[in-house]
């Protein structure tokens, strides 16, 4: 049986593409794939990193292009065909897409990066959940205040250690943290002191900068500016649920398939889990894991 996150990611996109020429609401897409508009706005979102109907946007952009290399078809068509309403909107939304104009396009054409259809192809099944490569992004420098633990690797698979203390850190020491720079986001600092070690450093961690008020028995953690690979893992249950039983697919993919085909530049052996409750419910959650690639 497939995934139910994975059959809404691949209905949404077989409709959105069967439908790219006639209307289009968030209405009409969400009946059709039998879910509330909240919760397909959410999942998309998370999967893609595209608003849906900004997805649909892009998408008749794209496709719009053959239609003007055809010196048959004029621009007010292509945006009627598109649902773009007016010449005049068209042009507003393709300059905005790809910094020219339709019209200097169809004179001079140049190469354009578009957004391809969305292939849910890539993304991978892990337990109750969904995994994949979001992106590669370069984060500036930024500071963390949490408390240190030595985890044991072992113990923590087995009881589950790092999530324990996560969760004790966000509920009980988190709001003692003054002016944090985002109250709802999460960081789990994970630092990895050898190889072959059988242990590791977590820090339950919330951002800070200099207008925070740090209590006692917090360390700070600076953070260099580096490039990052970052995955996502999507579930049907509360981010307090979240644990290395459930992320153990894509860390094997990590660890297996992605880490042998980068090439490293690191002072720091270290990654973090980013977790913003805002994005969560008692049904729904997001992780977002980030493994440096280079320091900047």
């Amino acid at each position: 049986m497939e995934h139910y996150l994975l059959k809404i990611l691949k209905d949404t996109t077989d409709y959105i593409e069967s439908k790219l020429y006639d209307e289009l609401t968030l209405d009409n897409i969400s009946e059709n794939v039998n879910i509330s508009k909240f919760h397909l706005l959410r999942i998309w979102k998370g999967a893609t990193g595209t608003g849906l109907m900004e997805y649909v946007r892009r998408r008749r952009i794209a496709a719009s292009l053959s239609d003007l290399l055809s010196p048959l078809n004029t621009i007010d068509f292509i945006a009627d065909k598109y649902g773009f309403g007016s010449e005049r909107t068209f042009n507003r939304v393709f300059k905005e897409e790809f910094y020219i104009t339709p019209a200097k396009w169809r004179k001079s054409p140049i190469a354009l990066d578009i957004l391809d259809r969305f292939n849910a192809d890539f993304i991978s099944c892990a337990g109750e959940g969904l995994i994949f490569l979001k992106s590669v992004t370069v984060l500036p420098t930024f500071s963390l205040a949490g408390i240190t633990y030595v985890v044991n690797i072992e113990d923590n698979m087995q009881k589950q250690t790092a999530n324990r203390l996560g969760v004790d850190f966000f509920y009980q020491h988190r709001p003692k943290v003054l002016n944090p720079v985002a109250k709802d986001v999460y960081y789990g600092y994970t630092t990895v002191p050898g190889v072959n070690l059988p242990y590791t450093y977590y820090q339950p961690s919330i951002q800070v900068d200099t207008a925070s008020i740090i209590p006692p028995g917090m360390t700070v953690k600076r953070i260099a500016t580096h490039k990052y690979g970052v995955f996502t893992y999507m579930g049907l249950h509360r981010p307090e649920e979240i644990t290395s039983r459930n992320l153990v697919d894509l860390f094997e993919f990590i660890y297996t398939k992605w880490i042998p085909t980068i090439e490293f530049r690191l002072k720091e052996n270290f990654r973090f889990e980013y977790i913003n409750y805002a994005r969560c419910n008692k049904q729904y959650c997001e992780c977002d894991l980030y493994f440096p690639i280079e320091e900047l």
